[in-house]
């Protein structure tokens, strides 16, 4: 893959992510070759291509799954180099192609749980039920009803993912990657044909969430 998207040189307009240079190669197989990749703060950017195209790859070097052989990343204007287990802490968020939904849990309580981060109570506290840890709990869940309703899904909060439409699926997943309100959210999901039902809803319903959180809090 070769990627190129131009850079401001008035600087106006403030980088979220970008990449420079980016190179991964797998033994004589070039996967990405000079990748250069920037994500304004508060847009939505796509990236197709054909199967093999070095899509997943890219998405596994920004989340720190492949460590690039050539190229720097930044993310806030800083040195970018991403740890899997940490991606939250630094407000990373990403999808993957399969659903990953807890099947005992409902779509609430699924949505809640990626909002577990930001309202975490001490351990004790949770481990006791006491108030301040019961507190957090009713927010994330409020918090999940709240995302829900943002996406559409409202109706489906008490219904478990084994009865859900899968268009309706995909979006519970891109819910709950949602709820920590992360500043980069990846997403490897969607069905390559924008003409599919999934794949229009999904796509609309993530860029109408984007939009409305992307102007900072005053």
């Amino acid at each position: 893959m070769q990627l190129l998207t131009p850079s401001r040189a008035d600087g106006a307009e403030t980088s979220r992510l970008e990449l420079t240079g980016i190179g991964v190669r797998f033994g004589g197989i070039v996967a990405l070759d000079d990748v250069c990749l920037r994500v304004p703060a508060g847009a939505v950017v796509g990236i197709m291509g054909p199967n093999g195209a070095g899509k997943t790859t890219l998405f596994n070097v920004i989340c720190g799954f492949i460590r690039p052989c050539s190229g720097s990343m930044s993310f806030d204007g800083g040195p970018f180099a991403p740890v899997p287990h940490r991606l939250s802490t630094r407000g990373v968020a990403r999808t993957l192609q399969g659903l990953g939904l807890f099947s005992g849990l409902t779509v609430l309580e699924n949505v809640a749980a990626g909002a577990s981060a930001r309202h975490r109570a001490p351990f004790a506290a949770g481990l006791l039920g006491l108030p301040p840890a019961a507190r957090r709990n009713r927010q994330a869940v409020a918090d999940a009803s709240a995302l829900l309703d943002e996406f559409g899904i409202g109706s489906y909060a008490h219904t478990h993912p084994s009865a859900l439409p899968y268009p309706v699926a995909k979006k519970v997943a891109l819910a709950r990657a949602s709820s920590p309100t992360p500043p980069l959210y990846c997403s490897t999901n969607l069905p390559a044909d924008s003409t599919r039902p999934t794949s229009t809803t999904c796509a609309n319903s993530s860029a109408r969430f984007r939009a409305g959180r992307a102007a900072p809090s005053r």
